[in-house]
């Protein structure tokens, strides 16, 4: 059985901060990133890229991304158990609790610790192969 490349798919309005968690992300083992300037226009890629993760902004007014997390969870875009990991301003409860109502698998502050952010998605990653894998051998 062969593993196929790892993809993420990186959602953020601010083009510098996509470049730079990309370049955090490419450092994993066989991981392809691909950027999404928003929500609406992740949805497309999500579908024809099939990733293992999303990394979503979380900050300010986050109505689209809820929108497309409640989308995504419910099968509507691509599988809805890829996992997704959020970037927020703020670890406020009621931050953590609106995204883990919405199906947020992870969040994380800003600013971003490159270690933190890179162990937090290889997990995120490897618990999506092990998906992955046990869908293959049925």
């Amino acid at each position: 059985m062969t593993t196929r490349t790892a993809c993420v798919v990186i959602i953020d309005a601010n083009a510098h901060m996509r470049r730079l968690i990309g370049s955090l992300l490419a450092v994993l083992p066989a991981t392809s990133v691909v950027e999404a300037r928003s929500a609406s226009a992740a949805a497309p890629l999500i579908q024809s890229h099939d990733p293992h993760l999303i990394v979503m902004d979380w900050s300010n007014d986050h109505t689209d991304e809820l929108l497309f997390v409640h989308h995504l969870r419910r099968g509507e875009i691509g599988r809805a158990d890829i996992p997704v990991l959020a970037i927020s301003a703020s670890l406020h409860h009621a931050v953590l609790e609106q995204a883990d109502d919405a199906g947020i698998d992870e969040v994380i502050a800003k600013p971003i610790s490159a270690v933190e952010i890179l162990g937090r998605a290889a997990t995120l990653i490897a618990q999506s192969r092990r998906g992955d894998n046990a869908e293959a051998a049925e």
